[in-house]
Formats: C-alpha cells, sequence, structure tokens
C-alpha cells in the first residue's frame, strides 16, 4: 500500500488510529513514541518498514496503516510511529570528523516535512516533544532516552545505525535529533499562534 497524502490527510489518518497506537503503548507502560529514520537509498525508495516515507520532494507517502506495527526501530516498535526519510544512498561516517552523506542527503523539504509530521504526531497523541518521545534511529539504537531495550548499537557503539546523526554536511556530530525537534516545536507553535 503506497498512498501519497497531504499534511492534513496524514493528521485525519493518525486521529483514526490513535487509540489503537495509544492502547499498544499503554500496554507497555509508556507514552507513543516517533522513531525518525533514512532508507539509505535515492530519493523515492520508499519502504513498508516505516508508516511514513517522506521523498526528496518531501511528499508524503502512507506504506503501511498507521495502526499496524512497524519494523523499524528494533525493540521499539510497539505503540509508536515510524518515519523515513528517502535518502543518504552511500552514507558513510568512518569518524565523527569523515561523515559522507553519499549522493542523496536528506534535502531541506524533506527536513521541514518531517518536523512537521513530527509535530502532527506530538499534537494528536498528547505527547511532547523531547527525546523520550521522539528520537532518530541513531538515538534509539544508542538508548539516548535512558531507556534499555536493548544493547547499544548506534553511532557511539559500533555504528550499526546512525539514521539522522546530522542533516546537512558540516553539523555538529549528533545534532540531527535536536534540529529536527527544535524545528517541531516552531512548527507547532505556529499553529498555537
Amino acid at each position: 500500500m503506497e498512498v501519497i497524502m497531504t499534511l492534513q490527510e496524514f493528521k485525519a489518518a493518525l486521529l483514526d488510529a490513535k487509540e489503537i497506537i495509544q492502547d499498544k503503548a499503554h500496554g507497555l507502560g509508556r507514552d507513543v513514541k516517533a522513531y525518525c529514520h533514512w532508507t539509505g537509498g535515492d530519493y523515492n525508495t520508499d519502504s513498508d518498514d516505516y508508516h511514513i516515507c517522506i521523498r526528496g520532494d518531501g511528499t508524503i507517502i502512507n506504506t503501511l496503516p498507521l495502526y499496524m506495527t512497524p519494523e523499524a526501530t528494533y525493540h521499539r516498535n510497539t505503540g509508536s510511529i515510524a518515519i523515513t526519510l528517502d535518502c543518504c544512498r552511500g552514507y558513510t561516517a568512518w569518524s565523527h570528523e569523515d561523515v559522507e552523506l553519499g549522493d542523496c542527503p536528506p534535502t531541506d523539504a524533506q527536513i521541514e516535512c518531517l518536523a512537521q509530521v513530527i509535530a502532527v504526531i506530538c499534537d494528536v497523541m498528547e505527547i511532547p516533544v523531547d527525546i523520550q518521545h521522539v528520537m532518530t534511529h541513531a538515538e534509539a539504537a544508542d538508548n539516548m532516552d535512558g531507556e534499555y531495550y536493548h544493547e547499544p548499537y548506534g553511532p557511539e557503539n559500533g555504528c550499526e545505525r546512525s539514521d539522522l546523526t546530522i542533516l546537512h554536511a558540516g553539523e555538529e556530530w549528533m545534532s540531527g535529533g535536536d534540529i529536527l525537534r527544535g524545528k517541531a516545536i516552531f512548527y507547532m507553535n505556529q499553529r498555537s499562534a
């Protein structure tokens, strides 16, 4: 299933699935979480491992029904929303100072769309925009929310998963999540103003 959605259509679909997603999260004794990824492909590499794929031009693609449990984030999928950017084909990180985002780095359209999607998720699910509720896969892989569902496998521990460590070349290592959360807060404030 691949359905192109507007942000408003995404919000409506999320509202329809809200109770199911919340019940799954609450069954684990926690709130809903949102995990942000990249596919490691080109700007149109959609995958049904995620609920939402964001193409290079910022188009939102719903690839997995929102009420279903994704297979995107190791031991963290139940009661979560998985979003990915279609990008970063050829990504390499030899060290914190030597990072290549490949020939399809995240586009500004993708980054802004992802921040808006995060804002909608946090608004609908009534969760704060913080690292305990919204994480990049790099942050989740290293248990940076302080919850230890698994052994760390992220950038600080072997770099098996380093999605969104940075959003643009030259940025501070592991700044991607903070930038996305900051932008999401901006979009939430815009709607409430």
